[in-house]
Order: structure tokens, then sequence, then C-alpha cells
């Protein structure tokens, strides 16, 4: 994600294809400044594959952002989605 977004901006981003569980943009604990990247814990399956659809590949304050679908095997019913900026 472009660094200057904030985690509402992030969540509000994301929240147009579905309901989110929890949203974190994740952040260097000694200066607090975005790593470029968080995750997305949507309600629904399918709203995270969405999410993957519509948002993998878009463009953002410059930067192109790749999104994708992260299974967690212990959390059975719980999709991630996660961010990470590439520089285009």
């Amino acid at each position: 994600m472009p660094q200057g977004m904030t985690q509402e901006e992030v969540r509000s981003l994301f929240a147009s294809v579905g309901e989110i569980e929890s949203c974190k943009l994740v952040r260097d604990k000694m200066t607090g400044q975005s790593l470029g990247y968080g995750f997305v814990n949507y309600c629904r399956e399918d709203d995270a594959l969405k999410a993957v659809s519509s948002f993998n590949g878009l463009r953002l304050q410059n930067k192109t952002i790749k999104v994708v679908a992260v299974y967690l095997i212990s959390f059975s019913s719980s999709t991630l989605c996660a961010c990470r900026q590439q520089t285009v």
C-alpha cells in the first residue's frame, strides 16, 4: 500500500466489496511508518476473492498494489487478503 494511506483509508477501500472482520496496516515498530503492506480479514471467503479480482493491480497514489488471498488452515473459515506495494 502507498505509505501515505491510513488504516482507515485501507479499511474503507476494502470494505467496498464486503464485510470486513479486521484490518491491519503493518507499521515499523520504531518509527511507526507504514511498511507498505497490510492484512484484511473478510467475514466471507467470496468477498475476499472479490477483493483480489477488484484490487489486484490497482494503482493508488502512484503505486500499483498486489492483492492475494491467504488461507489459514488453523482458522477454518478465515480468509486474509494481503496487500504489498509494488513500484512501477
